[in-house]
């Protein structure tokens, strides 16, 4: 009868638990896609690997089945192999004589207590463990005083998964930098740095002095997250990767760095709190490792970087993308408080969001948004002193996937407060330099490939403009077209979008000065220029929609 009773009352609790999740994520897909009922989410692996066919979304910290509720708790993504309970598996791995295994025990319900025994064979070895913890990896060091090709491992009585392993003996790669770390600052404008300067960043300025490039003219590709970091990662248009709807569950499917870095020899690490770079649209891809953090802050992600340096070794690639930044409109931390300008504590209620195209300009907004970039810059710090331990000669981006809205002073929704962006470049092969020159963000994949010598498959090619998009369902599409002189705006009905008007169709033109966007401009060559430009983008995207069926 107690036992009865307490399966009503779990199926109440999950009733008004799944209410409560459907409320706070705006039927917004998230993973586990069932987060009440499902502590864990296997599903397909589109890293392509024969062996590890599947992946899993998993807690990063223990749970109770009062918190099972939080959708914003830490996940971790890996690679995976599925043991059944009392089932047995060979799995063939690279040779080696030590590395870590991750395996962890599975218990849906969270109800089951006691340990399972898991027993791993391998050369002449033989263990049994008692793992006591559930729904978490467990990163087993293997070491054998013989090279082992094979490992066989026995479950208990509950079903397991078993991480692609990752070897801390294998060799080094010959002229190519132990460690690239990749930073991405959602929300971080180049405006910003013209209005104050370095000043507001002094520890990435003194670190990116050392052996880097300052690109003082660098655009994204698109006006927000999921379809700008996209693009960086793939080095495509949106027009292209087509990741734009908010709700649909696109993956991404063209190869993106940490694919390629992979295949290079590379461990891939990311760690994120930002809510769109989920596994619902793959940005998982190409990472052996993939820490989804989405309620911790900046502390948080740099500590799991020193941790991935220090637990796993070799050559490295770290992604890590923070989200605090973006944020500076909410309360900040005391260190942020104590400098701002009391006026600047008058919080009001913003009109419009990143698709308005009013005139959203903020003087007091960016005051906190300065002070906020000052902190997080702060904080960077120990990164950049973790990166330089572990190898001096690392190379090293940061820079951001779109500007601000509060910042401009047009109505142009692709407006260079908006899309003009920070990007800073560390190779160790240059000297201080800044680089005033129109740049593409989506260029990166390709300099990273040149700068190691490896096989470059992202095809840039470069046409001296700068190209940002907004394809959004139901809004206007938008293109800005930016050369050394002049900035066109593009603009096409979305009803011409969903009839795949190739023709016939209805546009808006709005033609500056790139240094001044204020300034309009008359007609003249380069302005038919870039108008054909901006037809041939359209074009090429209306073909890719329709040969995806969208």
């Amino acid at each position: 009868m107690r036992q009865f009773f307490k399966k009503i009352a779990f199926k109440f609790i999950n009733f008004n638990f799944k209410l409560l999740v459907k409320q706070v994520a705006k039927d917004k897909s998230v993973m586990p896609h069932r987060v009440v009922e499902d502590v864990y989410e296997i599903f397909d692996n589109i890293n392509e690997s024969q062996v590890f066919d599947k992946k899993i979304i998993i807690p990063y910290q223990n749970i109770t089945t009062l918190d099972r509720i939080n959708i914003y708790r830490p996940y971790e993504i890996l690679e995976i192999k599925t043991l059944l309970k009392k089932s047995t598996l060979d799995l063939n791995i690279d040779t080696t004589k030590d590395m870590l295994l991750p395996l962890a025990v599975l218990d849906l319900n969270l109800t089951e207590k006691g340990n399972d025994k898991i027993k791993l064979s391998y050369g002449s070895n033989e263990v049994e463990l008692e793992l006591k913890y559930k729904n978490r990896f467990h990163y087993l060091p293997v070491k054998s005083n013989t090279k082992i090709k094979q490992i066989k491992i026995q479950s208990d009585r509950r079903d397991i998964v078993v991480g692609k392993p990752i070897y801390k003996d294998k060799k080094p790669l010959e002229d190519s930098p132990k460690l690239i770390v990749h930073i991405f600052v959602d929300a971080l404008t180049q405006c910003m740095i013209e209005k104050f300067g370095y000043e507001i960043m002094p520890n990435t300025e003194k670190f990116f002095s050392n052996g880097g490039i300052f690109y003082t003219n660098a655009y994204a590709q698109a006006e927000w997250t999921l379809s700008s970091v996209a693009g960086i990662l793939t080095g495509k248009y949106t027009n292209k990767h087509l990741l734009y709807h908010p709700r649909r569950e696109d993956k991404i499917s063209d190869i993106t760095i940490a694919d390629v870095l992979n295949k290079e020899g590379y461990t891939t690490f990311a760690c994120t709190n930002i809510p769109k770079l989920t596994a619902v649209n793959g940005y998982d891809k190409g990472f052996d490792r993939y820490i989804l953090a989405l309620d911790k802050d900046y502390n948080y992600i740099i500590n799991e970087a020193c941790e991935q340096l220090d637990a796993f070794g070799g050559n490295q690639y770290l992604f890590l993308s923070f989200f605090d930044v973006h944020e500076a409109h909410t309360l900040q931390e005391i260190s942020t408080q104590v400098v701002t300008d009391l006026e600047y504590f008058t919080y009001k209620e913003m009109s419009g969001n990143s698709k308005d195209t009013s005139i959203l300009f903020d003087e007091e907004r960016v005051g906190v948004y300065k002070n906020s970039i000052t902190h997080f810059d702060k904080k960077l710090q120990r990164l950049y002193k973790a990166i330089d331990s572990y190898d001096e000669e690392a190379m090293v981006v940061l820079h951001s996937d779109h500007g601000v809205n509060f910042m401009t002073q047009t109505n142009e929704l692709l407006s260079k407060e908006r899309e003009k962006v920070v990007f800073l470049y560390k190779n160790n092969k240059n000297n201080n330099k800044i680089d005033n020159g129109i740049k593409e963000i989506r260029e990166l994949p390709s300099m990273i490939c040149n700068d190691l010598n490896i096989e470059n498959r992202f095809d840039y090619e470069y046409d001296g403009c700068a190209i940002t998009e907004s394809l959004f369902p139901n809004k206007d599409y938008e293109l800005a077209i930016r050369d050394e002189t002049s900035v066109l705006f593009f603009k096409v009905p979305w009803k011409e979008i969903t009839h795949k008007n190739t023709n016939s169709y209805q546009y808006a033109t709005s033609y500056h000065q790139v240094d001044d966007e204020l300034k309009v401009l008359g007609t003249d060559e380069n302005f038919e220029k870039l108008l054909t430009l901006a037809k041939r983008h359209y074009l090429v995207l209306l073909k890719n929609m329709k040969d995806k069926g969208l």
